[in-house]
């Protein structure tokens, strides 16, 4: 499972819509001091033990659709609400935001081709550019399985600290120009938080950090909880309350909405 189409998509939604950083670095996770200097993994075999501790490449293979719910808090802003995702095999997702008690509605679609956003400031669109290339990365339902295949230029770059977890740092880019920072748990190879730096759909450059906790079993695989998203002047804290998989969606949930139809994705 990609953490990114997930969870940070979401997050990046509400950065802009409180008024995210710009130009400006978040807390990074790694506060403490390094761990001591050891020979470390190649991409292929952390990516290996990523997968195999996210339940394994054959166990994500069986999952084709994936709907998660839960709650999201902006306590910066004493803001809360709900969030909505719907993802299906290969790369489809459906992301819906709601806070404010519905005064703010924000949906993210991509149908496997296309992408396109809808909030009640900027209405109804299409993305393009950087963030398209975005929204396909994001997308890709079993990121979690698949790490050196989704980053090609995956590359091991450190050890550190998340908190009191032994953790490897990786540096990959993505095709719309953004960098990320990863942070790998040294035994498990599961994702403890990353670094991200890269345009938003004004241009502007936008850095946040994310801390990835609560792993828990759901069936096979193991699926992250509790989500902590920091930048400069805004904090959010995403939960999970409920993961189905292999629901039935229909492949038109995803598709961008006519005109007429308002910003609503559901058929």
């Amino acid at each position: 499972m990609n953490r990114k189409f997930v969870y940070f998509g979401v997050a990046s939604v509400l950065l802009l819509a409180v008024g995210p950083a710009r130009s400006q670095t978040a807390t990074s996770p790694n506060g403490a001091a390094a761990a001591k200097e050891e020979k470390l993994p190649s991409a292929d075999e952390i990516s290996e033990k990523c997968a195999k501790s996210s339940g394994g490449k054959e166990a994500w293979a069986k999952l084709k659709t994936m709907v998660m719910t839960g709650s999201v808090d902006v306590p910066t802003f004493g803001v809360s609400g709900k969030i909505e995702v719907y993802a299906k095999r290969p790369n489809k997702i459906l992301r819906v935001t709601t806070v404010a008690d519905g005064q703010f509605v924000q949906k993210e679609g991509f149908d496997g081709q296309a992408g396109w956003a809808s909030d009640p400031q900027k209405g109804l669109r299409a993305i393009t550019g950087p963030q398209l290339e975005q929204a396909k990365v994001e997308a890709i339902f079993d990121t979690d399985a698949h790490l050196k295949d989704v980053y090609p230029d995956l590359k091991v770059t450190g050890r550190t600290k998340v908190g009191e977890r032994d953790a490897y740092t990786a540096v990959a880019h993505e095709p719309g120009g953004k960098t990320l920072t990863l942070y790998l748990d040294a035994q498990t190879g599961l994702r403890l938080a990353e670094d991200s730096e890269g345009p938003d759909e004004t241009g502007a450059v936008v850095k946040a950090t994310v801390l990835i906790e609560d792993y828990r079993a759901e069936g096979e695989v193991q699926v992250a909880h509790r989500i902590r998203i920091n930048a400069p002047n805004v904090s959010i804290v995403l939960k999970i309350e409920e993961v189905k998989f292999n629901e039935l969606v229909d492949d038109a949930k995803f598709a961008m909405p006519t005109a007429n139809a308002g910003s609503s994705p559901s058929h």
